[in-house]
């Protein structure tokens, strides 16, 4: 299938990737490719727009497991006969009084309030989007863009306990909230995969056309 030059408004407006050219072309079926008419680019690809109900099903488990991930004892300390135990969320509280206030701030901030914030948001746009369409997108990059931030956490505990590994007086054991905490990550991984920000267009069109 050929893309057409821009004279029906009701077709979807491409620009070629290799020669810039502005062309449109119709919605197209699972299977179907729209190419380039001046350099035979291909501009786009028909899918099955997927729904989001994986997605759903992924953040609500790991919202379920989110709070005693951070509540319960995530990492046990001995030392000397003497035994620690601190979870995400008390650990990063001790952190600020013990004035680790940048240790602090990451801990907290990646693994206790953007992984939340990042679960309700894709609840959100899958179950009652915005009828916005600039909230609808602002929200999605905004969730985007945190999920690059998700792992920075997972590095700090990692380089805290090879850290504390280097001397032998110290043993450090994974507690409870470890396994919590790692399900939770994987799931929260697995929405954003499963989620298709297609449907959020597809819902809004259909909520438009309903108004009209």
């Amino acid at each position: 299938m050929h893309a057409s030059p821009p004279d029906d408004p009701r077709q979807q407006l491409h620009a070629c990737t290799c020669c810039g050219l502005i062309q449109t072309a119709p919605p197209l079926a699972k299977g179907e490719v729209a190419r380039c008419r001046r350099c035979r680019t291909v501009l786009a690809e028909g899918t099955e727009v997927a729904s989001n109900l994986p997605a759903v099903m992924a953040a609500s488990a790991a919202l379920i497991l989110y709070f005693p991930a951070i509540t319960l004892p995530i990492m046990r300390l001995e030392q000397l006969g003497h035994r620690h135990e601190s979870s995400l969320l008390g650990g990063g509280i001790q952190l600020f009084q013990y004035g680790e206030f940048i240790v602090a701030t990451v801990v907290l901030l990646c693994s206790v309030f953007i992984p939340l914030f990042k679960l309700l948001a894709l609840l959100l746009l899958s179950l009652r989007p915005p009828r916005r369409a600039h909230h609808v997108a602002s929200t999605y990059r905004l969730v985007e863009h945190l999920g690059r931030w998700g792992m920075v956490d997972v590095l700090l505990v990692a380089v805290v306990v090879a850290a504390l590994k280097l001397g032998d007086l110290v043993s450090v054991q994974p507690g409870p909230a470890a396994l919590l905490f790692t399900c939770m990550v994987v799931l929260n991984l697995f929405a954003s995969a499963w989620f298709d920000p297609r449907k959020l267009w597809m819902h809004h069109h259909e909520r438009r056309s309903n108004q009209s």
